[in-house]
């Protein structure tokens, strides 16, 4: 419940961005704004606009990684436009600057046949606890992941009628940024998915949940997912040893990299050069720029340096070197 004295403003603002940005960004800023509400109501702040100081003291109470906090500090400053829109003048601070440096955990040939050796045979305790069908569930969602570079909200979202077996595609609804996107599936995990759907008994289901939790009627949770994964990595040993300074080692979304990777190799060991007039991989991948894209290219050159080489040479001129990163909407 709000309850300072922009509670209104604060209000009206949601109520705006609800309507234009998708849901995720939603809750960011509601989220975010509702610490604001409680700051100022704590502080017991009455001005008529929001001062440099209170903002500043605001900041300083954000937790979070350095791309978390900038997050947080953007969803204000799009309300704080709101306001001054309508003739206020309150304080807009700065964008503040954040450097990536992630490096993604690249899993070798072997690793990948491994986890999904582990996870075709996972040994599952207490299945009455767990919800139906986990023993082919976590490797059907690792092979889509692998196959097909998606993004794991947006996987576990899938539907029986996102899949187009006569086409060979998988539409994704729900996703980031709310870019809708249909792409090709490889003929073999078709084959794989076709008998997961009969096996789960959703093939004449259109509105089933591809990969559906304890309750049939809601997903399976990305949290669950991770949970077993981390049991994938701690059977196979992958991704606890030997980590690269700043890499926080292998995680599902490592997938989304490699995925990345192993479609530049396959590109250019075809002989199908990337260049301006085929920016295939960023809208496949959802990607708003390739500025996006450029960062899923981020691992170790010692690891693929021709890889590396040949992403250098596609950028080459194309992504600027800038100090400050452009600001998100």
């Amino acid at each position: 419940m709000l309850s300072s004295i922009y509670s209104n403003e604060i209000t009206s603002f949601l109520k705006l961005r609800k309507t234009i940005v998708c849901e995720q960004s939603f809750k960011h800023d509601t989220a975010t704004l509702t610490s604001l509400d409680t700051f100022l109501t704590d502080q017991c702040y009455c001005e008529n606009d929001l001062s440099e100081e209170v903002i500043d003291a605001w900041k300083k109470t954000l937790s979070g990684k350095s791309k978390t906090r900038k997050e947080k500090i953007l969803s204000a400053r799009n309300f704080i436009k709101y306001l001054n829109g309508m003739g206020g003048h309150s304080f807009l601070p700065d964008v503040p600057k954040v450097k990536s440096d992630y490096i993604p955990y690249i899993f070798s040939d072997e690793e990948i046949l491994s986890l999904i050796h582990h996870a075709d045979n996972l040994e599952i305790k207490s299945l009455s606890l767990c919800s139906p069908y986990l023993a082919v569930k976590i490797p059907m969602v690792l092979r889509i992941l692998y196959g097909c570079g998606t993004r794991l909200t947006e996987t576990l979202a899938l539907q029986r009628k996102d899949i187009d077996f006569n086409n060979g595609t998988i539409f994704l609804r729900k996703t980031k940024f709310s870019k809708e996107r249909l792409i090709p599936v490889h003929d073999s995990l078709l084959v794989i998915l076709e008998r997961y759907c009969l096996t789960l008994g959703i093939m004449l289901s259109p509105d089933a949940f591809l990969f559906p939790g304890r309750n049939p009627d809601r997903p399976f949770t990305s949290r669950q997912m991770a949970f077993w994964f981390e049991e994938l990595l701690r059977i196979t040993n992958i991704g606890k040893v030997n980590k690269e300074p700043r890499a926080r080692g292998a995680s599902l979304h490592c997938l989304r990299h490699l995925f990345v990777l192993k479609s530049m190799q396959q590109l250019e060991a075809a002989g199908h050069s990337v260049d301006m007039n085929d920016l295939l991989l960023p809208a496949y991948l959802g990607h708003e720029c390739l500025l996006d894209t450029d960062k899923y290219m981020r691992f170790s050159g010692a690891l693929v340096p021709e890889s590396l080489e040949a992403f250098e040479a596609f950028t080459t001129g194309i992504i600027p070197d800038v100090e400050a990163p452009y600001e998100e909407e």
